[in-house]
């Protein structure tokens, strides 16, 4: 297990201010889906090919759903505006129950992949539903995922989840991947339920068949490498917790990395939330520990966050892995201290393929004394430790709850995120004072996440360290690069641009073991991507940055 040990003082670059709260100054926060209906269970991607167009799906009432189609929430303007437009009915929309569970995906090439899920309640035989989309705005059927593998089963999914391989040396460049919780029954006497996993290689036109992974109670997740590894985690209550796979054969076999065990969060017995899952508080909600992780297709690093139920209290613990997820640093508790009085759950994880940034978003109570209103935050995942948390809206409050037959403070199974070329788009559900419905929102940054460092990193590493440069993006002018060094040695850093040519070598120098924050001048270099590499004995590491002036 490698672990880091840092001292550092961060600090953002925030000159605005929304809901009391500092936030960057290129950013917004909008009620996307503003309708008099409920809307839950967002999912956000912005297109590798224009990242000014951005769509969020959203599963809706359930009615307006099987009437008029799933919606999609799209902006061309980098959040400023939003269109509502609907996927087509599915080809075998007689007697369908749609009922949403949202996800959303963006190959390299700009194709959006939008993933839904249907169930017949006649006889519950589920479908993973899919449409297929180039502006966000026109929307074609693809081929549904075909669930039910044994005669006279009948599937009900749950909590499906897409991505897309698009890391260019990758054998599987394109392939798209739905993972999903399978509950099946046969003629009403057998019921198993699990976690499984298929893909398709020309674009949702056929699917393999799906595989089990294990057994799985709750949000699934799937990612994929810098060589085309299959990375998921997903969760079970009944004593599992959290486990991670990895694929490096193409989906023939799993191995499981790790397993971390979380205790399982309370049910409520009487109130507002009676016979439901729920943190602290006296009122409470609807919550469960499921993990989340990205991964940075140009370094291999996988950043996750995990929830647990510790002292009372809902936390989250972030940690990193640079191998497969077979080892990762030592998990950090998200928060103002190691354990405070908040509860944090519902968490998000996106990294931005363009700059290497990681962020999160998730539900914390951290901004109400007596911990019952919910807000969402976003966070930036560092090399070594997270930023401080930025509250993104007003507080959710258990009192207004969604017009279901459950009377549970409820919001919306999941947050949701996506990054990409310096943009960052978190969406989450939010209930409105004087309302009984839910609304989508999203909170939009460009370009101007950023942070520095106004005190040296001091980082104890048993082997050669290089933290991301900043801030980031660059001005094209000079950078700032902490490192550590774990023996007396002979040192190189070199600038790259994206083509491979070396254009400036930053410094050559015996150096003795120890850690250095340095700033170094780059000349000035026009917008783009760069990459630092680091050289000592025959070890190197690299990083990429991009330049934005």
């Amino acid at each position: 297990m490698k672990t880091f040990f840092i001292t550092a003082y961060l600090t953002a670059f925030l000159t605005s201010s929304v809901f009391g709260q500092t936030q960057p100054s290129d950013s917004l926060i909008i009620d996307v889906s503003n309708a008099p209906l409920n809307q839950d269970n967002p999912s956000v991607s912005i297109n590798r090919k224009n990242k000014g167009m951005i769509v969020i799906g959203a599963a809706s009432d359930i009615v307006d759903m099987d009437n008029n189609g799933v919606p999609a929430y799209t902006s061309t303007d980098t959040g400023r505006s939003w269109v509502l437009s609907r996927l087509p009915l599915p080809l075998n929309h007689q007697d369908v129950y749609i009922y949403g569970e949202a996800s959303l995906a963006c190959d390299d090439a700009g194709n959006f992949y939008y993933s839904y899920i249907t169930d017949d309640g006649a006889d519950s035989a589920g479908t993973i539903a899919f449409a297929t989309s180039t502006d966000g705005k026109i929307w074609k059927n693809a081929t549904p995922i075909d669930n039910n593998p044994a005669p006279n089963y009948y599937g009900n999914p749950d909590g499906v989840f897409i991505t897309v391989d698009n890391s260019l040396v990758s054998s599987h460049h394109g392939r798209v991947y739905a993972i999903w919780n399978q509950y099946y029954s046969a003629d009403s006497l057998f019921e198993q339920e699990g976690a499984y996993i298929s893909w398709s290689d020309n674009k949702c036109v056929t699917w393999s068949t799906p595989k089990l992974l294990g057994p799985s109670d709750d949000y699934q997740i799937v990612r994929t490498g810098k060589n085309g590894e299959i990375f998921v985690a997903f969760s079970d209550s009944s004593g599992l917790g959290h486990q991670f796979f990895v694929s490096t054969d193409g989906g023939s076999t799993f191995t499981l990395q790790i397993t971390r065990i979380f205790n399982s969060y309370p049910f409520f017995t009487s109130g507002l939330n009676s016979g439901f899952t729920g943190l602290k508080g006296n009122q409470g909600f609807e919550a469960f520990p499921y993990p989340s992780f990205d991964v940075d297709i140009n370094t291999n690093r996988i950043y996750a966050l995990g929830g647990d139920y510790q002292g009372g209290i809902a936390t989250e613990s972030f940690s990193f892995s640079d191998d497969d997820g077979l080892n990762w640093t030592t998990p950090q508790i998200i928060g103002i201290n190691s354990l405070d009085s908040a509860d944090r759950f519902d968490p998000c994880v996106s990294v931005d393929q363009a700059t290497g940034d990681a962020y999160a978003l998730y539900y914390s109570s951290e901004s109400d004394l007596n911990n019952i209103l919910i807000a969402p935050y976003r966070i930036r995942l560092g090399d070594v430790l997270p930023d401080k948390s930025q509250m993104l809206a007003p507080s959710f409050n258990p009192l207004f709850v969604e017009k279901t037959d459950s009377t549970a403070a409820y919001i919306g199974d999941h947050t949701s995120g996506d990054a990409f070329g310096g943009v960052y788009v978190g969406s989450w559900t939010q209930n409105r004072t004087g309302f009984i419905d839910a609304d989508i929102f999203a909170f939009v940054s460009i370009n101007t996440v950023k942070s520095s460092v106004e005190m040296p990193i001091l980082v104890h590493s048993p082997s050669l360290w290089l933290s991301g440069s900043y801030p980031n993006p660059s001005d094209g002018k000079s950078i700032t690069l902490s490192y550590y060094i774990p023996h007396a040695t002979y040192l190189t850093l070199s600038l790259y641009d994206d083509t491979g040519k070396e254009i400036r070598r930053l410094t050559e120098r015996s150096v003795q073991e120890g850690s250095f924050t340095e700033k170094f001048a780059i000349g000035n270099v026009a917008n783009g991507t760069y990459f630092i590499r680091m050289i000592i004995d025959n070890e190197q590491l690299g990083q990429k940055f991009v330049v934005h002036k």
